[in-house]
Protein backbone atom coordinates (compact mmCIF):
# COMPACT_ATOMS: atom_id res chain seq x y z
CA UNK A 1 0.00 0.00 0.00
CA UNK A 2 2.61 2.22 1.19
CA UNK A 3 4.50 1.60 -2.15
CA UNK A 4 1.31 2.36 -4.50
CA UNK A 5 0.85 5.54 -2.47
CA UNK A 6 4.20 6.74 -3.24
CA UNK A 7 4.51 5.35 -7.26
CA UNK A 8 1.30 7.79 -7.47
CA UNK A 9 2.90 10.40 -5.63
CA UNK A 10 5.75 10.29 -7.40
CA UNK A 11 3.80 10.54 -10.66
CA UNK A 12 2.26 13.74 -9.42
CA UNK A 13 5.63 15.26 -8.84
CA UNK A 14 6.43 14.43 -12.25
CA UNK A 15 3.41 15.92 -14.15
CA UNK A 16 3.79 19.08 -11.58
CA UNK A 17 7.38 19.27 -13.17
CA UNK A 18 6.59 18.79 -17.32
CA UNK A 19 3.63 22.16 -16.47
CA UNK A 20 6.46 23.86 -14.92
CA UNK A 21 8.71 23.08 -17.99
CA UNK A 22 5.98 24.08 -20.63
CA UNK A 23 5.45 27.36 -18.28
CA UNK A 24 9.02 28.36 -19.02
CA UNK A 25 9.55 27.59 -22.19
CA UNK A 26 9.90 30.24 -24.75
CA UNK A 27 6.82 31.13 -26.84
CA UNK A 28 8.75 30.78 -30.65
CA UNK A 29 10.37 28.26 -31.95
CA UNK A 30 10.18 25.02 -33.16
CA UNK A 31 8.59 21.93 -30.61
CA UNK A 32 11.17 20.65 -28.88
CA UNK A 33 11.55 17.07 -26.92
CA UNK A 34 10.62 17.11 -23.34
CA UNK A 35 10.94 14.62 -20.89
CA UNK A 36 7.32 13.17 -20.27
CA UNK A 37 6.26 10.85 -16.77
CA UNK A 38 8.47 7.52 -17.81
CA UNK A 39 5.71 5.69 -19.82
CA UNK A 40 4.25 8.40 -21.67
CA UNK A 41 6.54 9.63 -24.57
CA UNK A 42 6.10 12.14 -26.90
CA UNK A 43 6.14 15.71 -28.55
CA UNK A 44 4.51 18.67 -26.95
CA UNK A 45 4.56 22.23 -28.28
CA UNK A 46 6.89 24.49 -27.15
CA UNK A 47 4.29 27.09 -25.46
CA UNK A 48 0.85 25.99 -24.50
CA UNK A 49 -1.50 29.30 -24.12
CA UNK A 50 -2.71 29.61 -20.42
CA UNK A 51 -6.46 28.27 -20.24
CA UNK A 52 -9.36 31.75 -19.92
CA UNK A 53 -11.23 30.83 -16.63
CA UNK A 54 -14.51 32.20 -17.89
CA UNK A 55 -13.89 29.57 -20.68
CA UNK A 56 -13.46 26.95 -18.63
CA UNK A 57 -15.86 27.39 -16.63
CA UNK A 58 -18.36 27.67 -19.62
CA UNK A 59 -16.78 24.30 -20.57
CA UNK A 60 -17.16 22.72 -17.46
CA UNK A 61 -20.83 23.37 -17.57
CA UNK A 62 -21.18 22.35 -21.11
CA UNK A 63 -20.08 19.17 -20.07
CA UNK A 64 -23.54 18.35 -18.90
CA UNK A 65 -25.68 20.74 -21.17
CA UNK A 66 -29.12 19.38 -20.08
CA UNK A 67 -28.16 19.32 -15.94
CA UNK A 68 -27.37 22.67 -16.35
CA UNK A 69 -30.30 23.76 -18.16
CA UNK A 70 -32.68 22.17 -15.92
CA UNK A 71 -31.15 23.46 -12.71
CA UNK A 72 -31.18 27.36 -14.55
CA UNK A 73 -34.77 26.45 -15.49
CA UNK A 74 -35.78 25.42 -11.35
CA UNK A 75 -34.16 28.71 -10.02
CA UNK A 76 -35.85 30.86 -13.08
CA UNK A 77 -38.92 29.98 -11.72
CA UNK A 78 -38.27 31.29 -8.45
CA UNK A 79 -36.79 34.36 -10.10
CA UNK A 80 -39.57 34.56 -12.30
CA UNK A 81 -42.08 34.38 -9.16
CA UNK A 82 -40.33 36.83 -7.22
CA UNK A 83 -40.41 39.79 -10.71
CA UNK A 84 -44.13 39.35 -10.78
CA UNK A 85 -44.73 39.47 -6.97
CA UNK A 86 -43.09 42.80 -6.90
CA UNK A 87 -43.76 43.98 -10.24
CA UNK A 88 -47.69 43.80 -9.90
CA UNK A 89 -47.10 44.95 -6.03
CA UNK A 90 -45.71 48.05 -7.54
CA UNK A 91 -48.52 48.32 -9.85
CA UNK A 92 -50.81 47.95 -7.28
CA UNK A 93 -49.00 50.86 -5.29
CA UNK A 94 -49.09 53.00 -8.65
CA UNK A 95 -52.84 52.64 -8.61
CA UNK A 96 -53.68 53.60 -5.25
CA UNK A 97 -51.55 56.74 -5.68
CA UNK A 98 -53.48 57.65 -8.00
CA UNK A 99 -57.03 56.56 -6.45
CA UNK A 100 -56.27 58.71 -3.18
CA UNK A 101 -54.78 61.71 -5.19
CA UNK A 102 -57.37 61.64 -7.18
CA UNK A 103 -58.62 65.45 -8.17
CA UNK A 104 -55.31 66.66 -6.35
CA UNK A 105 -56.80 65.69 -2.94
CA UNK A 106 -54.26 65.43 -0.30
CA UNK A 107 -55.69 61.80 0.83
CA UNK A 108 -58.54 59.57 0.97
CA UNK A 109 -61.02 57.90 3.27
CA UNK A 110 -61.84 54.48 3.10
CA UNK A 111 -63.70 51.77 4.39
CA UNK A 112 -61.65 49.74 6.28
CA UNK A 113 -60.79 45.96 6.04
CA UNK A 114 -62.14 45.27 2.68
CA UNK A 115 -61.24 43.00 0.19
CA UNK A 116 -60.10 45.37 -2.52
CA UNK A 117 -60.10 49.19 -2.30
CA UNK A 118 -62.50 49.13 -4.94
CA UNK A 119 -65.00 47.34 -2.61
CA UNK A 120 -65.19 49.88 -0.23
CA UNK A 121 -68.31 51.79 0.62
CA UNK A 122 -69.33 54.97 2.45
CA UNK A 123 -72.38 56.49 2.68
CA UNK A 124 -73.12 59.64 1.11
CA UNK A 125 -74.24 61.74 3.99
CA UNK A 126 -69.98 61.01 5.60
CA UNK A 127 -69.26 63.92 2.58
CA UNK A 128 -71.02 66.81 4.55
CA UNK A 129 -70.24 65.70 7.73
CA UNK A 130 -66.35 65.68 7.00
CA UNK A 131 -66.54 68.71 5.24
CA UNK A 132 -67.79 69.82 8.89
CA UNK A 133 -64.47 69.51 10.41
CA UNK A 134 -63.03 72.91 10.82
CA UNK A 135 -59.23 71.11 9.52
CA UNK A 136 -61.00 70.22 6.35
CA UNK A 137 -60.91 72.84 3.16
CA UNK A 138 -62.96 70.16 0.77
CA UNK A 139 -64.32 66.80 0.77
CA UNK A 140 -65.99 65.53 -2.38
CA UNK A 141 -67.68 62.58 -3.74
CA UNK A 142 -66.18 59.73 -6.06
CA UNK A 143 -67.50 56.34 -7.45
CA UNK A 144 -65.49 54.12 -8.96
CA UNK A 145 -66.76 51.52 -10.95
CA UNK A 146 -64.94 48.98 -13.14
CA UNK A 147 -67.61 47.61 -15.69
CA UNK A 148 -67.96 47.18 -19.81
CA UNK A 149 -67.45 50.31 -21.81
CA UNK A 150 -68.15 49.17 -26.12
CA UNK A 151 -68.44 46.10 -24.70
CA UNK A 152 -64.87 45.90 -23.51
CA UNK A 153 -64.67 44.46 -19.53
CA UNK A 154 -62.92 46.00 -16.72
CA UNK A 155 -62.91 49.49 -17.55
CA UNK A 156 -62.70 52.69 -15.51
CA UNK A 157 -65.86 54.91 -15.27
CA UNK A 158 -65.56 57.51 -12.38
CA UNK A 159 -68.98 59.02 -10.71
CA UNK A 160 -68.16 62.38 -10.07
CA UNK A 161 -70.20 65.53 -9.01
CA UNK A 162 -69.12 68.56 -11.28
CA UNK A 163 -69.55 70.96 -8.32
CA UNK A 164 -66.96 69.74 -6.26
CA UNK A 165 -62.99 69.91 -6.57
CA UNK A 166 -62.23 66.28 -8.49
CA UNK A 167 -63.71 67.21 -11.79
CA UNK A 168 -62.94 71.39 -11.66
CA UNK A 169 -59.51 70.75 -11.95
CA UNK A 170 -60.12 68.92 -15.28
CA UNK A 171 -58.87 70.95 -18.47
CA UNK A 172 -61.21 70.16 -21.11
CA UNK A 173 -59.60 70.25 -24.72
CA UNK A 174 -62.30 69.43 -26.69
CA UNK A 175 -65.89 70.17 -26.50
CA UNK A 176 -67.72 71.45 -23.75
CA UNK A 177 -68.11 69.87 -20.09
CA UNK A 178 -70.89 67.12 -19.40
CA UNK A 179 -74.19 69.01 -18.26
CA UNK A 180 -77.18 66.37 -16.93
CA UNK A 181 -77.02 62.94 -18.07
CA UNK A 182 -73.71 63.39 -20.44
CA UNK A 183 -70.06 61.78 -20.28
CA UNK A 184 -66.23 63.02 -20.39
CA UNK A 185 -63.87 61.19 -21.51
CA UNK A 186 -60.12 61.06 -20.88
CA UNK A 187 -57.99 62.05 -23.84
CA UNK A 188 -55.82 58.86 -23.26
CA UNK A 189 -59.03 56.75 -23.47
CA UNK A 190 -60.50 59.14 -25.90
CA UNK A 191 -58.06 57.98 -27.91
CA UNK A 192 -57.30 54.42 -27.79
CA UNK A 193 -61.22 54.25 -28.06
CA UNK A 194 -61.21 56.17 -31.22
CA UNK A 195 -63.74 58.86 -29.86
CA UNK A 196 -64.36 62.26 -29.78
CA UNK A 197 -67.44 65.02 -28.78
CA UNK A 198 -70.55 64.09 -30.56
CA UNK A 199 -69.41 60.11 -30.57
CA UNK A 200 -71.50 57.67 -28.24
CA UNK A 201 -70.05 55.05 -25.50
CA UNK A 202 -72.18 52.63 -24.16
CA UNK A 203 -71.72 51.80 -20.49
CA UNK A 204 -73.31 48.39 -19.52
CA UNK A 205 -76.09 48.93 -21.08
CA UNK A 206 -76.89 52.51 -21.22
CA UNK A 207 -75.66 53.84 -24.19
CA UNK A 208 -74.78 58.20 -23.33
CA UNK A 209 -73.60 61.12 -25.73
CA UNK A 210 -69.51 62.43 -25.11
CA UNK A 211 -69.61 66.01 -24.72
CA UNK A 212 -65.82 66.76 -24.36
CA UNK A 213 -62.51 65.50 -23.68
CA UNK A 214 -60.59 66.51 -20.66
CA UNK A 215 -57.07 66.24 -19.14
CA UNK A 216 -55.77 65.56 -15.63
CA UNK A 217 -52.45 65.12 -15.60
CA UNK A 218 -53.34 61.75 -13.86
CA UNK A 219 -53.01 59.12 -16.30
CA UNK A 220 -55.90 57.22 -13.71
CA UNK A 221 -58.12 59.62 -14.68
CA UNK A 222 -57.25 60.15 -17.79
CA UNK A 223 -57.80 56.50 -18.72
CA UNK A 224 -61.00 56.30 -17.41
CA UNK A 225 -64.60 57.37 -18.32
CA UNK A 226 -66.44 60.04 -15.87
CA UNK A 227 -69.87 60.03 -15.44
CA UNK A 228 -72.66 62.16 -13.28
CA UNK A 229 -72.75 60.69 -9.39
CA UNK A 230 -75.90 59.60 -8.93
CA UNK A 231 -75.71 57.81 -12.52
CA UNK A 232 -72.91 55.56 -11.52
CA UNK A 233 -74.06 54.75 -8.14
CA UNK A 234 -77.26 53.72 -10.40
CA UNK A 235 -74.97 51.05 -12.04
CA UNK A 236 -73.11 49.98 -9.46
CA UNK A 237 -77.03 49.30 -7.51
CA UNK A 238 -75.26 51.20 -4.87
CA UNK A 239 -77.39 54.64 -4.46
CA UNK A 240 -76.23 56.65 -1.90
CA UNK A 241 -73.02 55.39 -1.54
CA UNK A 242 -69.50 56.11 -2.53
CA UNK A 243 -66.41 54.28 -3.01
CA UNK A 244 -64.23 56.73 -1.28
CA UNK A 245 -64.10 60.57 0.23
CA UNK A 246 -61.44 62.60 -1.34
CA UNK A 247 -59.99 64.88 1.37
CA UNK A 248 -58.28 68.58 0.53
CA UNK A 249 -57.42 69.94 4.13
CA UNK A 250 -56.37 73.78 4.80
CA UNK A 251 -53.14 75.11 4.38
CA UNK A 252 -50.69 74.79 7.14
CA UNK A 253 -52.32 71.54 8.38
CA UNK A 254 -50.37 68.65 8.23
CA UNK A 255 -52.23 65.76 5.95
CA UNK A 256 -51.66 62.92 8.92
CA UNK A 257 -52.84 64.92 11.77
CA UNK A 258 -56.33 65.17 10.07
CA UNK A 259 -55.91 62.12 8.87
CA UNK A 260 -55.63 60.49 11.86
CA UNK A 261 -58.55 62.35 13.61
CA UNK A 262 -61.13 61.56 10.97
CA UNK A 263 -60.20 57.59 11.91
CA UNK A 264 -60.74 58.34 15.51
CA UNK A 265 -64.11 60.54 15.32
CA UNK A 266 -65.45 57.57 12.75
CA UNK A 267 -64.79 54.40 13.68
CA UNK A 268 -64.40 52.01 10.83
CA UNK A 269 -62.89 54.63 8.41
CA UNK A 270 -59.38 54.65 6.93
CA UNK A 271 -57.77 57.80 5.91
CA UNK A 272 -54.98 56.78 3.29
CA UNK A 273 -52.25 58.98 2.80
CA UNK A 274 -49.45 57.17 1.39
CA UNK A 275 -49.55 53.91 -0.92
CA UNK A 276 -48.09 51.38 1.38
CA UNK A 277 -51.07 51.69 4.02
CA UNK A 278 -53.19 50.26 1.60
CA UNK A 279 -51.64 46.74 1.85
CA UNK A 280 -52.82 47.48 5.32
CA UNK A 281 -56.57 47.24 3.96
CA UNK A 282 -56.32 45.73 0.84
CA UNK A 283 -57.13 42.00 2.16
CA UNK A 284 -57.04 40.46 -1.06
CA UNK A 285 -53.75 42.35 -1.96
CA UNK A 286 -52.01 41.73 1.75
CA UNK A 287 -52.58 38.14 1.31
CA UNK A 288 -51.33 37.72 -2.33
CA UNK A 289 -48.05 39.81 -1.09
CA UNK A 290 -47.88 37.11 2.39
CA UNK A 291 -48.26 34.28 0.12
CA UNK A 292 -45.95 35.31 -2.57
CA UNK A 293 -42.91 35.78 0.34
CA UNK A 294 -43.74 32.40 1.60
CA UNK A 295 -43.51 31.08 -1.76
CA UNK A 296 -40.59 32.36 -2.77
CA UNK A 297 -38.61 31.62 0.12
CA UNK A 298 -39.65 27.99 -0.59
CA UNK A 299 -38.38 28.56 -3.97
CA UNK A 300 -34.88 30.03 -2.31
CA UNK A 301 -34.91 26.96 -0.44
CA UNK A 302 -35.54 24.02 -3.33
CA UNK A 303 -32.94 26.63 -5.81
CA UNK A 304 -30.66 26.31 -3.26
CA UNK A 305 -30.83 22.95 -3.05
CA UNK A 306 -31.10 21.61 -7.14
CA UNK A 307 -27.54 23.83 -7.43
CA UNK A 308 -25.78 22.13 -4.81
CA UNK A 309 -26.80 18.98 -6.32
CA UNK A 310 -25.61 20.14 -9.33
CA UNK A 311 -22.70 21.35 -8.47
CA UNK A 312 -21.98 18.45 -5.77
CA UNK A 313 -22.27 15.99 -8.82
CA UNK A 314 -20.03 18.05 -10.96
CA UNK A 315 -17.16 17.82 -7.95
CA UNK A 316 -17.65 14.25 -7.60
CA UNK A 317 -17.60 13.47 -11.47
CA UNK A 318 -13.96 16.07 -12.05
CA UNK A 319 -12.37 15.07 -8.47
CA UNK A 320 -9.78 13.79 -10.96
CA UNK A 321 -9.32 17.19 -12.69
CA UNK A 322 -9.73 18.98 -9.25
CA UNK A 323 -6.78 16.62 -8.07
CA UNK A 324 -4.28 17.53 -11.10
CA UNK A 325 -5.49 21.68 -10.36
CA UNK A 326 -4.15 21.34 -6.56
CA UNK A 327 -0.79 19.18 -7.23
CA UNK A 328 0.10 21.90 -9.70
CA UNK A 329 -0.56 24.58 -7.27
CA UNK A 330 -4.02 25.97 -7.46
CA UNK A 331 -4.40 27.34 -4.15
CA UNK A 332 -7.84 26.43 -2.32
CA UNK A 333 -9.58 30.05 -3.16
CA UNK A 334 -8.51 29.41 -7.01
CA UNK A 335 -10.52 25.90 -6.68
CA UNK A 336 -13.62 27.55 -4.92
CA UNK A 337 -13.05 30.65 -7.44
CA UNK A 338 -14.36 28.14 -9.85
CA UNK A 339 -16.93 26.29 -8.29
CA UNK A 340 -18.80 28.99 -7.44
CA UNK A 341 -18.20 30.54 -10.30
CA UNK A 342 -19.95 27.92 -12.30
CA UNK A 343 -22.97 28.10 -9.83
CA UNK A 344 -23.27 31.39 -10.21
CA UNK A 345 -23.23 31.26 -14.02
CA UNK A 346 -26.15 29.27 -13.89
CA UNK A 347 -28.39 31.64 -12.09
CA UNK A 348 -26.93 34.80 -13.93
CA UNK A 349 -28.70 32.10 -16.86
CA UNK A 350 -31.62 31.48 -14.72
CA UNK A 351 -31.93 35.38 -13.70
CA UNK A 352 -32.66 36.47 -17.82
CA UNK A 353 -35.04 33.60 -18.08
CA UNK A 354 -36.88 34.08 -14.53
CA UNK A 355 -37.24 37.59 -15.84
CA UNK A 356 -38.81 36.89 -19.20
CA UNK A 357 -40.88 34.63 -17.13
CA UNK A 358 -41.60 37.15 -14.66
CA UNK A 359 -42.47 39.40 -17.07
CA UNK A 360 -44.94 37.12 -18.86
CA UNK A 361 -46.64 35.85 -15.30
CA UNK A 362 -47.50 39.60 -14.29
CA UNK A 363 -48.59 40.54 -17.69
CA UNK A 364 -51.36 37.37 -17.62
CA UNK A 365 -52.10 37.75 -13.81
CA UNK A 366 -53.38 41.11 -14.56
CA UNK A 367 -55.22 40.51 -17.61
CA UNK A 368 -56.81 37.76 -16.48
CA UNK A 369 -58.36 39.78 -13.17
CA UNK A 370 -60.98 42.36 -12.69
CA UNK A 371 -59.05 44.86 -12.18
CA UNK A 372 -56.77 44.85 -15.41
CA UNK A 373 -57.35 48.18 -16.08
CA UNK A 374 -56.53 49.72 -12.40
CA UNK A 375 -53.46 47.79 -12.17
CA UNK A 376 -50.01 47.72 -14.65
CA UNK A 377 -47.33 46.02 -13.48
CA UNK A 378 -44.16 48.27 -12.94
CA UNK A 379 -40.98 46.56 -13.89
CA UNK A 380 -37.95 48.78 -12.64
CA UNK A 381 -34.77 48.99 -11.57
CA UNK A 382 -35.84 47.39 -7.59
CA UNK A 383 -37.57 44.64 -9.24
CA UNK A 384 -34.62 43.73 -11.04
CA UNK A 385 -32.77 44.34 -8.58
CA UNK A 386 -34.97 41.52 -6.19
CA UNK A 387 -34.30 39.18 -9.15
CA UNK A 388 -30.74 39.78 -9.33
CA UNK A 389 -30.16 39.27 -5.27
CA UNK A 390 -32.38 36.39 -5.47
CA UNK A 391 -30.18 34.20 -8.51
CA UNK A 392 -27.16 35.32 -6.72
CA UNK A 393 -28.31 34.57 -3.24
CA UNK A 394 -29.51 30.82 -4.86
CA UNK A 395 -26.18 30.22 -6.59
CA UNK A 396 -23.86 31.39 -3.29
CA UNK A 397 -25.86 29.00 -1.09
CA UNK A 398 -25.82 26.03 -3.54
CA UNK A 399 -22.65 26.51 -4.36
CA UNK A 400 -21.42 26.37 -0.13
CA UNK A 401 -21.42 22.91 0.21
CA UNK A 402 -19.72 21.63 -3.40
CA UNK A 403 -17.10 24.47 -2.65
CA UNK A 404 -16.45 22.34 0.62
CA UNK A 405 -16.12 19.36 -0.99
CA UNK A 406 -13.75 20.48 -3.70
CA UNK A 407 -10.92 22.19 -1.20
CA UNK A 408 -11.29 18.72 0.34
CA UNK A 409 -10.26 17.14 -2.34
CA UNK A 410 -6.57 15.24 -1.66
CA UNK A 411 -4.53 15.57 -4.38
CA UNK A 412 -3.42 11.64 -4.10
CA UNK A 413 -6.43 10.21 -3.98
CA UNK A 414 -8.06 11.28 -6.07
CA UNK A 415 -5.31 10.77 -9.22
CA UNK A 416 -5.59 7.32 -7.60
CA UNK A 417 -9.18 6.96 -9.12
CA UNK A 418 -9.94 5.60 -12.35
Amino acid sequence: MARGRADHRSIVVQWAAVIRRRRLAPRRGRTRKIPLPTGIPGRVRAYDPPVWLPALIWTNLMRRRARSLLTAVGVALGVGLIVALLSISAGVQLAVNNVIHLGGADFGLFQGQVTQLTNSLLPDRLVGQVAGNPDVREAAHIKLLVTTVDGKGSQLVFGLDPTEFPERQFVIVKGTRAPGNQVLLGDHAASQMGKGPGSTVTIGHTTLPVTGIFHSGNNFEDSAVVAPLALVQQWAGRPGEVTSIGIIVRPGVASSQVASQLERQYPGLVAITNPGQAIQVDTTSKLLISAGWVFSVVALLVGGIGVTNTMAMSVMERSQEIGVLRAVGWPNRRVAGMIASEAVAICVLALGIGLLLGWVAAQLLVAQGALSQLVTPQFGLDVFAWGLAFSLGVGLLGAAYPVWRAVRVNPIEALRRE
